[in-house]
């Protein structure tokens, strides 16, 4: 894969690029160098850090299964639709009679569309790469973008244009999250654009997250170092079941009793985050990327899934300060 400028996608749509950057973004642009009075937050996003990078998981991450569960729910129904008529026969009657098989040839050219069509929406999810990581190098202050769609790319950290974006509605509110556009020369074209991990109805939250990332690049891993206190275990292994739950419900994180009513729901999309994980590619970054991020023999900041929790912690940061001190 080479590692140059490329279209970068969010999830299921592809971001507007050759256009001039807006007035709301430029009033929203978050600054590299300026410290904002926040605590940091690592949002659950990170796969590794060091002395050298932090990777985290790509801005989806977190929802992935939702749509995989959904869909595969379609086939079930599709699939009872078409053998309704021997279930609800006699259970000594295996083989389908001259109705049902007439029944079913009539519908078929019907099925068979359907099912491609759910089939081409299922590779929204399942069938790729199981994440599309970020890695921010600190020592050649360089950031590098899986491609979700063709080639990654690479740029400057100090020339990322990183700014808030609206990504759509939730209940009937603005959702936003953290976008880090790449502009041409002129400064005011965006050629590409990538999200950071998060997303909040409320953006003065989603200053804690970038303060996380900011502070790591622009002042060192020693700055956020206790604040990531559990890893993904997906830089070289899919994503367990158990896991994957966790994170689900991580989106609820703070409202348990929000979490109990959903999580018939929840159990659903984890069995089909379970099976877009088994059925992707783990990503693997190329080689000129990795030799541009290679550890030094001993990292006094070293953080990664070896060094979990045996549980994955459901607080924040601050709460999680606030309990030690009492």
């Amino acid at each position: 894969m080479r590692f140059k400028i490329g279209h970068a996608k969010k999830g299921y749509a592809q971001y507007p690029v050759n256009r001039k950057l807006t007035l709301e973004e430029r009033s929203n642009q978050l600054h590299q160098g300026r410290r904002l009075n926040v605590e940091p937050f690592y949002n659950l996003s990170v796969i590794r850090m060091n002395s050298t990078y932090l990777e985290c998981v790509d801005r989806w991450f977190a929802y992935r299964g939702i749509v995989t569960a959904s869909l595969l729910t379609f086939y079930a129904l599709t699939l009872f639709v078409l053998l309704q008529p021997q279930l609800s026969a006699s259970p000594i009657r295996i083989i389908p009679n001259r109705d049902d098989l007439e029944w079913m040839l009539d519908g078929s050219p019907l099925i068979l569309i359907y099912w491609t069509l759910l089939t081409l929406a299922l590779r929204a999810e399942s069938f790729q790469t199981t994440h599309y990581p970020i890695r921010f190098n600190y020592k050649n202050r360089m950031v590098y973008v899986f491609g979700i769609s063709g080639p990654g790319f690479q740029a400057k950290w100090d020339d990322i244009f990183f700014t808030l974006g609206r990504c759509g509605l939730q209940a009937g509110r603005q959702n936003w999250d953290i976008r880090g556009h790449i502009l041409d020369a002129d400064r005011e074209t965006v050629r590409a654009t990538f999200s950071l991990p998060g997303d909040s109805l409320q953006p003065e939250q989603l200053n804690h997250c970038w303060e996380f990332f900011r502070r790591y690049m622009d002042d060192g891993p020693a700055t956020i170092y206790q604040d990531v206190f559990w890893c993904h275990d997906v830089a070289t292994n899919r994503e367990s079941f158990r896991a994957g739950l966790t994170i689900l419900f991580f989106m609820l994180n703070g409202f348990p009793i929000a979490q109990f009513i959903l999580s018939p729901f929840f159990f659903a999309c984890a069995i089909g985050r379970w099976f877009a994980m088994r059925t992707s590619k783990i990503p693997v970054w190329p080689a000129e990327v990795e030799a541009q991020c290679a550890l030094e023999s001993f990292d006094p900041y070293l953080r990664d899934a070896w060094r979990n929790p045996e549980k994955i912690p459901m607080e924040t940061v601050a709460a999680a300060r606030r309990r030690e001190q009492r």
